[in-house]
């Protein structure tokens, strides 16, 4: 049961840095949105050690492993306009498939090499609750 409170309070961080973020992006009018701003704050504040990896790593990975259920509601709403799908749904597959196949491919590369130079450590996120 701590184990599971302590994964929704990495949660509400990680989802903390998200409201900043969107609350910086409309206070200063920025063409950026406000998730990337949280985001960049994240790592800026993982990277000088404001916040330490333990901190939001369980939260993290929940929240990784059911990505997928975060992007059924936008499969859901472009079925609203049907002529996205008719007209342009070839070009709309075709920009799908070739971006997902360039994070698979450069996302490979990346762990390779990574791997090869022995920067990866394995361990259990869950572990570090």
């Amino acid at each position: 049961m701590k184990r599971w409170f302590s994964i929704i309070a990495q949660v509400l961080l990680l989802f903390g840095f998200t409201w900043i973020g969107k609350w910086v992006s409309s206070f200063f009018h920025l063409p950026v949105p406000g998730s990337l701003i949280g985001l960049a704050l994240l790592f800026i504040c993982l990277y000088t050690g404001l916040i330490r990896l333990q901190w939001v790593e369980a939260g993290a990975t929940l929240l990784f492993s059911q990505m997928i259920l975060f992007f059924v509601p936008s499969l859901v709403g472009m079925m609203q306009y049907p002529w996205l799908i008719g007209i342009k749904g070839l070009l709309v597959l075709v920009v799908v498939v070739s971006g997902c196949a360039l994070v698979m491919i450069s996302t490979g590369v990346v762990a390779e090499r990574m791997f090869n130079r022995g920067e990866v450590k394995q361990h259990d996120p869950v572990e570090n609750v």
